[in-house]
């Protein structure tokens, strides 16, 4: 009798120990999985850079994987009635939703899975996504910020307008390289659509990038502009003229009042971080330009020099993020530098464009 009460007795405490430890374990596995709050950074995203593989890598599988209810899409051009492929996520929610329209880079197409962040952010916020094709990779003459790519993006627009309930006060447009330069042609000539403009290390001006380039011929880049541009862009030449006609340097004045974010590494070595500066400039008034000698200096001694007088640390960029060297702001346009090479960051582009709101006319 004695021996069974003892087994009982060793039972209940076995019992109520597996309880114990159920317990604590649950509440490990809640601790370690955060709900994530709207509006809250990414956890475990910092760059593209650090993205896990290369910038380049396309793949509708790691798309899948991570964003299930992607679609592949085909939009058809309002300019030549050619079909472009795009990437979309809308969820099935019924009330307004940002637009978020993200550009791949120079080399890459439609499936670059570096924006996959983009479009978590998308569905952990309730946001609409799209990355369209715009002619794909910047070889050929359709591409490269050409009218017609400009116009697929506007058609991506046009067909997430179509497709989800988009806030018209809130589409917003990323891109970093060429997705960048990109994304400043298209808002400077439709510039009554964006909410924001997010552009890291964007290639201002196409001849002058061509001319810096010539100092790195293992680079494809100078090959590409010729091809899209019908001949190498010497200044005077008509091939100079269709680099103009593809340039943010000739179209930013007609962003002037809507909001930009530019961001520039002081080491980088592909495009120099004056690109970003003299785009700055060219956005805000001239009290607030930054003068020649000053972007001289940063492009050769790759520092920002110390009459550059910063505005201090910035609430977008974390302790992850790359660390920022310089920032400015003048009106709506945010100009920040930092110590880092060729690269675009997750969190502060997104931090900043869930700010920026647009009023519409009624």
């Amino acid at each position: 009798m004695h021996t069974l009460k003892l087994h009982k007795v060793n039972l209940f405490k076995a019992l109520y120990i597996l309880l114990i430890l159920v317990l604590v374990t649950a509440c490990h596995k809640s601790d370690g999985q955060k709900k994530y709050v709207p509006g809250e950074r990414l956890d475990g995203f910092t760059t593209t850079k650090q993205y896990p593989g290369k910038v380049a890598d396309e793949s509708i599988k790691d798309w899948k994987k991570k964003i299930p209810e992607i679609e592949q899409v085909s939009i058809t051009s309002t300019k030549d009635g050619k079909k472009q492929p795009a990437l979309f996520y809308a969820s099935t929610s019924t009330k307004k939703k940002p637009l978020l329209v993200v550009l791949h880079s120079w080399s890459s197409e439609y499936l670059q899975v570096v924006s996959i962040p983009y479009a978590l952010w998308a569905k952990l916020n309730d946001w609409v996504f799209i990355q369209p094709n715009y002619r794909g990779a910047f070889k050929t003459p359709d591409a490269m910020a050409s009218d017609l790519a400009i116009q697929d993006i506007m058609d991506a627009v046009h067909f997430a307008k179509g497709s989800a309930d988009i806030d018209p006060s809130r589409i917003y447009i990323v891109g970093s390289s060429g997705g960048a330069m990109t994304a400043l042609v298209t808002a400077s000539k439709h510039p009554d659509v964006w909410a924001g403009v997010v552009a890291w290390v964007p290639v201002f001006d196409l001849v002058d990038w061509y001319k810096f380039s010539q100092n790195y011929p293992h680079r494809d880049y100078n090959r590409h502009i010729v091809a899209a541009c019908g001949g190498e862009p010497i200044p005077g030449t008509a091939a100079a003229e269709e680099c103009k006609r593809r340039s943010p340097s000739t179209y930013l004045h007609n962003l002037k009042g809507i909001p930009v974010f530019l961001a520039h590494g002081t080491i980088d070595v592909l495009v120099p971080p004056d690109h970003s500066i003299r785009a700055f400039n060219m956005l805000v008034d001239s009290a607030a330009q930054i003068p020649q000698w000053q972007m001289d200096s940063l492009v050769i001694n790759k520092e920002v020099p110390k009459e550059m007088t910063s505005d201090g640390p910035s609430k977008y960029f974390g302790p992850k993020d790359p660390k920022l060297l310089y920032t400015k702001k003048a009106g709506v346009v945010d100009l920040f530098l930092y110590y880092g090479v060729h690269d675009m960051a997750y969190n502060p582009s997104l931090l900043w464009l869930n700010e920026q709101q647009k009023k519409i006319n009624q």
